[in-house]
Formats: C-alpha cells, structure tokens, sequence
C-alpha cells in the first residue's frame, strides 16, 4: 500500500498519539520513524545490570481514576490506561537554594490543603496569599478546561469567558512573578512556590501565570505517576493501538523529503528512494527542520519563516545517569525529586543557565523512591537533569567535547552531594552522560533542545492558543510534540498529538464534503 490518509513523521509521544487517535477513528495511517524501536524520548536504555529511564520524571496530573486528568482521559479513549503498570511519585517536590541572603529548603507535599499547611510551617504568614492563590488557580483550571471545548472562537464564546471566567482574563496577559506580587504572596512562599519553572522552560518573569498555574494546580490535586516499565511502555501501548487498528509503523524508515505538487502537499519520500502518498502529513519534528530540509522553498509561506525565525529554542537538555551500588535508603536518599539552584530568583538563575561554566541549577529524581523494583535489590538510579537556555555547547570545541562534559556533570554530582548531604560518588557503579548534542543526535530536536520553543510571554500558551489557525500555513501539513500550542512536555506532546489527528481528520471531512 503506498496511499495513505494520513502519513505520521517521528514516532515519539505526538506521532503516536495522533496516530493511534487518527487510526481508532477509522483512517488509513503510516508512521514512518527512523529509529529502530517508537519512543523518540519516551525511551530507556542499559547499561551493566540498570536501564535508565531517558527523559521522564513523572507523569503530572494523570489521575488515579478514570477520566481524571487530560493524558488520563486520552489514554482511557485509546484504551491503554490499564495495559501499564503505574507507580505513584510519594511527594510534589523538594527544593534547596544556596543564594546568599536567602536560603530555601523546603519539602512540599501533593494536595492544596497540605501544601498550603506545610507552606504556613516554612512561610509563617503565608497562608492568606496562598489560599486566594490556589483559588485563583481554580477559576484558571475551570476557565482552561472550558478553553478545550472551544472549536470556533465567536461572539458567544467571548462573551462566555467573560462572563464566567473573568479571572482567565485577567490573569492571561501577566507572568508568574506579576501575579505572585500582586497577590502579596511573601517572598520565601515565591521561591518555594515556583521550583518547578524550569520544568516549563522559561523563567517566572516570563512565563505565563496561566500555563504555570495550570500545570502546578493539576500536579498537586492529581498527583504524579511514573510507568514501571518506563516511559517505553507508553510508547509500546500506543504502538499496538495504531497496530492493532490498521495502521502501520515503518521503523529505519528516515523521511529526507515532504513530496508537493502544484502546491499541495502529496507524500514522502525516504532515504531508500521509495515514495509513500498522502495529502495529509502530521510531522513530530520542529518546523525549522521540516522547513529547511525536507519541504521545497516555494512551499514555505515568508509568514512562516518569520515566525520560526522570531521564536527562540527552548532549554537544550544536559543529564547524567548514575547507577549507584547502595539502596536509596543506606544512601540516606529521602526525596524523590530535588531542585537545585544556585539562586532563588529564577531570572538570575536562567541567566546562569546560559552560561556553560556558571550554571548551577539541577533537577535530580530517584526513582526508586516511586518504584522500588527499578533496579536490582541493594542499588538505586538516580537522573539528574541541567537545562541550558543557549546554544553554548556549539562553544566547546570537538577535542575538548568529552573532557568538558564530564567536568559538568561532575560537577553536578559535587552539588547534590554539597547541597543535600547525601555522599553518591564512591557508590557510581554505571554512569552514562547525555549532552544536547546527545538529544540533537537521536531526535533530530534543532541545537539538542529538548522543550521546543521558548516559552516566552509574548509566545506562551494563551498567545499560541489564541493564534493557533495562524500557525498552520501550510494546507496537508500540521505539527505534533512539543513545537505546539500547548508547548512541551509528555503530556503535552500527547495533547499535542491528539488535536493535530482531530484536526486533519476535519481537514479530510472537509475535504469529501466539497467534493461530493
């Protein structure tokens, strides 16, 4: 078979999504990946007796009930919930900063209640501020639930959302630090409050309140759950979806070419020279390399060249993986996942984050602290994650390449000891390093990042939303992961994935509607 419905490009959590969403709903779909297994970050690898996890930490906001939170919901409708054993992480986070002045460490637990409890302890006063916090959190929560429903934005709409969620509104054009202050929310609740930005790729002066918001409120009502088998799993369940309902998955199967003719969009061809036909494509890449390498020029209105040129990568991804010879608890490890950072402002430490000898921040998990069989019996894994908000590492020349990473996680391995009073070094028995070139390499992501774009406030969430039809310049083509609306992310990219399925499937509807 060599026409298709829909052709997907890159197996990783968009492509599957869309594909096992557009396969249940009856379409005819391919999903050309070049790798030899799906995944695309969603993805584990061995070494000696550990397999480590690649890239996630946990899954926020899934529920532990039917229906309960959005990747629940789409995972329910795929029917793959239940086909993937879940571990539950214990607590939200911790979070220690060292910056002079202003010390943070602070232990925080899921549930609104106890996170505002344990706020009071650490922040006596604090509690005023946060409860009209977390209610405003509410109204956004309900106002973004009801954005989802949303197909055409008319008149009706617009008067809805003002007249039910007014908040949503004023709140939409504010960062996280503007709310924050205008609630008088103390300065020690901020820096515990806003650990997780970096998990969102940008810093609390430019983050949207709303997407920051949203995501903390859904994390500490709904918890977080890592898959036992690993992030594979997911992707395995997703595969057999997309399988299981006639469609295809074509692995060593790289795209070096989106087919046109007349100015539409009509297949693919691969790196073997076979041509596969589709006027549909949903493409799990970015745009700027989908524009650049695999589309002709006059296929790429100048409106989406300049917005692909405007926009700024997100974080590129730098991890160390250890697989450590003593159990978490003979370590005296009793955080499942610690943030690290050299300074409690969050501005100050993206500038550090920019700097490849002065970047101080580090997100860590122990997984086993979630599942406890994740590595033979006496050992643990411990994942530590630094985000770089510059292309530094072009920087490093190809001689000095290995020398210099080492030293950076290194040095990473120094602080978590420094900070947290945990000693690991003498108990590494396998240590793997990934650079941005790593991630470059695997996934094709532009400079190795691994959050799509910036998630600037003038190219956030509610901006990308509001403009969502703008970005789809190209008829036939629609993008899926963490390049979307709804930016990056696991379940994110699943979202992401999902809609650009629902939405070419209504292009294709269209389409025999004006033909017949």
């Amino acid at each position: 078979m060599d026409k298709w419905d829909i052709i997907i490009i890159g197996a990783g959590n968009g492509g599957l999504a869309a594909a096992a969403t557009a396969a249940t709903a009856g379409k005819t779909v391919l999903v050309l990946e070049k790798h030899n297994v799906p995944g695309g970050f969603a993805t584990s690898f061995v070494r000696g007796r550990f397999e480590f996890e690649a890239s996630l930490h946990e899954l926020c906001g899934f529920g532990k009930n039917e229906g309960e939170g959005g990747t629940r919901k789409l995972f329910d409708e795929l029917g793959i919930s239940n086909r993937i054993a879940w571990a539950d992480v214990p607590e939200a986070y911790r979070v220690i900063s060292t910056s002079s002045g202003n010390p943070v460490d602070a232990a925080m637990p899921f549930g609104v209640e106890a996170y505002i409890d344990k706020m009071e302890k650490y922040v006596p006063g604090s509690r005023p501020s946060m409860e009209k916090l977390f209610a405003l959190a509410k109204d956004v929560s309900d106002a973004t639930a009801f954005m989802g429903t949303i197909e055409k934005y008319d008149f009706e709409v617009i008067k809805t959302i003002l007249k039910e969620h007014l908040n949503f509104v004023r709140t939409a054009p504010y960062s996280v630090n503007d709310v924050l202050a205008a609630l008088e929310v103390p300065k020690k609740a901020q820096d515990i409050f806003t650990a997780y930005w970096c998990y969102l790729g940008a810093d609390c002066g430019n983050l949207s309140f709303i997407h920051y918001m949203s995501m903390v409120y859904s994390y500490l009502t709904l918890g977080a759950v890592v898959p036992k088998g690993r992030s594979h799993d997911m992707s395995l369940a997703l595969a057999s979806v997309v399988e299981k309902n006639s469609g295809e998955i074509w692995y060593n199967s790289t795209v070096t070419k989106i087919l046109s003719d007349g100015g539409k969009i009509t297949g693919v061809e691969l790196a073997d020279g076979k041509k596969v036909y589709s006027g549909h494509i949903i493409c799990n890449c970015s745009p700027n390399t989908a524009y650049a390498r695999l589309l002709d020029a006059d296929m790429v209105p100048q409106s989406a060249l300049k917005r692909a040129n405007a926009r700024k990568f997100g974080a590129r991804g730098f991890n160390v993986f250890l697989g450590l010879n003593r159990s978490a608890q003979e370590l005296g490890i009793k955080d499942y996942s610690v943030f690290i950072y050299g300074t409690s402002d969050s501005r100050e430490q993206f500038r550090h984050m920019c700097d490849l000898d002065g970047n101080d921040g580090q997100a860590t998990v122990c997984l086993n602290l979630a599942d406890s069989d994740c590595s033979p019996e006496g050992t643990c894994i411990l994942y530590m994650t630094s985000l770089f908000f510059d292309d530094v590492w072009a920087k490093v020349r190809p001689e000095n390449y290995v020398k210099t990473k080492r030293a950076v996680a290194a040095k990473m391995i120094a602080d978590y000891e420094a900070k947290t009073g945990v000693k690991i070094k003498e108990h590494i028995e396998e240590i793997e390093i990934a650079a941005p070139m790593t991630y470059a390499r695997y996934t094709d992501a532009p400079q190795g990042t691994i959050y799509g774009y910036l998630a600037e406030d003038w190219d956030g969430v509610v901006p990308r939303t509001m403009m969502e039809d703008a970005d789809n310049d190209i008829a036939g083509l629609r993008f899926a992961g963490g390049w979307g609306t709804q930016l990056s992310g696991y379940s994110s990219a699943f979202t992401s994935g999902h809609d650009a399925a629902v939405q070419t499937i209504k292009d294709i509807e269209k389409e025999v509607g004006t033909n017949e």
